[in-house]
């Protein structure tokens, strides 16, 4: 039988850029570089509130569910660039408008081969988040983005407490490769989070 597995990671921000969950598909394009090159299809990925999260601080072991998400694909920066050109940033001085908050920032060179480890192969454009070489060269290390066509985000300002019988592996500190959970347990946390569905801001069932 295949492994259930489940990623589960605190969130510092949540601004609707990472994860991006609009446009009807959630997106990690940016940030936790580790969590994106690890997590293969069909797996899981839990954001949980954090002590410094701004809006929601949480103290550890008290932390809430933000979004929970199936990986239903994992795309190559230049795959991604080129199949969701809805996600590209526009209007982003209007934090209004939905595509400010556009993690598709990343367009490779036409003149040369694109590679993540090698950030000069891409074009950053400007965005309402990620401004600096540093954060390109640390996102772009991530080598793909996870593309989630099913969803379950409720946000910081409203996000889910979780039973403590059923809850996940949850890191207590902040951890760049997030933390496992698998089969059974994993399995009773994902069903209790689907009835909570009526809850989230925004969903999408694949």
């Amino acid at each position: 039988m295949k492994t259930l597995k489940l990623y589960s990671y605190k969130m510092t921000h949540d601004t609707r850029f990472a994860p991006n969950p609009l446009f009807g598909v959630l997106t990690l394009a940016t940030c936790k570089p580790a969590v994106r090159r690890n997590t293969e299809v069909g797996n899981w990925i839990a954001g949980w509130t954090a002590k410094n999260l701004k809006n929601c601080p949480t103290l550890v072991g008290e932390e809430r569910l933000i979004y929970l998400a199936r990986v239903t694909k994992k795309l190559n920066y230049q795959e991604y660039w080129e199949q969701y050109p809805q996600k590209r940033p526009g209007n982003w001085n209007d934090p209004h408008v939905d595509s400010y908050h556009g993690d598709n920032i990343y367009e490779p060179r036409p003149d040369c081969i694109a590679n993540p480890l090698c950030p000069e192969t891409f074009i950053l454009h400007e965005n309402s988040h990620h401004k600096t070489p540093e954060k390109k060269a640390k996102d772009l290390r991530g080598q793909y983005v996870l593309v989630c066509e099913e969803f379950y985000y409720f946000s910081c300002k409203q996000p889910i407490e979780i039973p403590k019988n059923i809850r996940p592996n949850v890191p207590k500190v902040q951890t760049s490769y997030g933390v496992i959970t698998e089969n059974i347990q994993a399995s009773e946390f994902i069903n209790y989070v689907k009835q909570h569905v009526k809850e989230s801001i925004y969903t999408h069932k694949g």
